[in-house]
């Protein structure tokens, strides 16, 4: 809703709206926990495997001949903290990588929004058609996409794997790393988007309510 309806039929918790806010941003609850009649369970899905297919691409890609160095004057031991600028790295890479995946496959509020507002229009039917056959195109891209990224991340990732043979534990502790801190990330971030939401509202802040959609715009 834009800012005029929320304020008039908004009337959620701050508990509602923060989950809310967590199902849309974090990829297990978005994937599992929401309805599938304007996202498809399969679009979802391919989200969902991508997305893990690109952290674990990037956590290999970032491994670098430094952390290698490291874990062999450690003997054989590779640190928390010694993989954490590898993993902050794949966080930030799997981020924008997603977010511009995720233009492609997800187009549920552009639906909405044509619902909502054009639900009455005589030509509702033509524009529903419409909007489908750009959505279609959207979504051949995204698949063939999907599927080369998915076949070149194999590769790469099977040749990591052959020639560091030793420090695979350690490459997939920060594939694990990666995934706790963007689950990390999104629980901080979706209370603060909550509590901006939540005061627009009821003490009438445009500002705090434009500046909570567009952060989640990039979650």
């Amino acid at each position: 809703m834009d800012y005029g309806e929320a304020i008039i039929y908004d009337k959620r918790t701050y508990l509602k709206i923060y989950w809310a806010y967590l199902v849309d941003t974090q990829i297990i609850l978005g994937t599992f926990c929401t309805e599938n009649y304007l996202n498809l369970l399969v679009i979802k899905l391919s989200f969902f495997f991508c997305t893990f297919q690109i952290s674990f691409f990037l956590n290999a890609l970032f491994y670098t001949d430094e952390y290698i160095s490291d874990a062999y004057h450690n003997n054989g031991v590779l640190d928390f903290f010694s993989g954490l600028p590898k993993s902050i790295y794949s966080f930030v890479a799997t981020l924008i990588t997603t977010n511009l995946l995720k233009m492609l496959s997800n187009s549920k509020s552009e639906l909405m929004k044509l619902i909502r507002e054009e639900r009455k229009n005589k030509e509702y039917i033509n524009l529903i058609n419409s909007k489908l056959k750009k959505l279609r195109n959207k979504l051949i891209i995204y698949f063939i996409l999907v599927f080369t990224l998915g076949s070149f991340f194999l590769y790469y990732v099977c040749a990591f794997c052959a020639v560091y043979r030793y420090s695979q534990k350690y490459w997939f502790f920060g594939c694990l790393e990666s995934f706790a801190m963007d689950s990390l990330v999104a629980l901080i971030i979706c209370i603060v988007l909550a509590f901006f939401r939540i005061l627009s509202l009821k003490k009438q802040i445009k500002f705090l309510y434009k500046l909570a959609d567009i952060i989640s715009t990039f979650l």
